[in-house]
């Protein structure tokens, strides 16, 4: 079992959500309701739940608000959310779940499956942080990704990826220190990092403009990074990156 509250200004969608979860989500124990973050924070307080959905623009305060008053925050969060595909590469780099409105049955089974799994391992992680500064920083170079190793949330700055290569159904994520393993496939990352500072290269690879040392001529060609490590350019994809190259 793992306790909830929901946070909420519209009581129809507490009621719906409330619902679904009782219906659909049997493990789940509403401990308290709240329709702004001033009794919302109360509430969590109170009752100190496992996890909180948290709506995130709110008459008041928005979700975030909430967020930044309780930096100690030690509960699982699930937003629910309007927002539109930008923003929502923010929880995608974080690491954490969102639910886009209308709450998806599915989609609410598989968040709350993964927000009991991190309480059962109590791995909370230190990505609403990580949502806070992504969300304020307007250089799209200098935002973090939270990248996952031995249980445990890495926030590491995307400047400082070199490059990420396929690996089946898992990915590896190399910088100039060390490598991280994700579950996330190579479509993913080029659909969350910024255009102009990544290139996918190759169906098996996608590497940082800035850590590219040499490119080497040939049909397709390759890149030397600045690890010396070699990757081949796909000839399909060789016009896009010498465009971007030359920018």
């Amino acid at each position: 079992m793992i306790t909830a509250v929901i946070i909420d200004d519209e009581q129809k969608n507490v009621s719906m959500l409330s619902g679904l979860l009782h219906e659909y989500c049997p493990q789940v124990i509403i401990a308290g309701t709240a329709n702004n973050i001033a009794t919302g924070k109360k509430i969590i307080e109170n009752t100190s739940p496992q996890l909180v959905f948290l709506d995130v623009e709110m008459p008041y305060g928005s979700g975030f608000d909430l967020l930044r008053s309780m930096p100690g925050l030690q509960a699982e969060v699930i937003f629910i959310t309007a927002f539109d595909q930008y923003a929502l590469n923010a929880f995608r780099y974080a690491a954490l779940d969102y639910l886009l409105k209308p709450v998806n049955i599915e989609q609410l089974q598989d968040a709350v499956q993964r927000a009991q799994k991190r309480v059962n391992e109590r791995a909370v992680t230190n990505g609403y942080e990580l949502l806070l500064r992504n969300l304020e920083q307007k250089d799209a170079s200098k935002i973090s990704i939270a990248l996952p190793d031995k249980g445990q949330q890495h926030m590491v700055p995307i400047a400082d990826i070199m490059y990420i290569i396929a690996d089946g159904s898992y990915t590896h994520i190399y910088t100039a220190k060390r490598s991280f393993v994700s579950t996330k496939n190579l479509k993913d990352f080029e659909q969350m990092f910024p255009a102009g500072i990544f290139c996918r290269i190759h169906h098996g690879h996608m590497v940082n403009i800035a850590h590219i040392d040499k490119v080497q001529k040939g049909r397709g060609g390759f890149v030397i990074m600045k690890d010396k490590n070699t990757l081949e350019i796909a000839v399909r994809r060789k016009e896009e990156f010498m465009k971007m190259l030359l920018k």
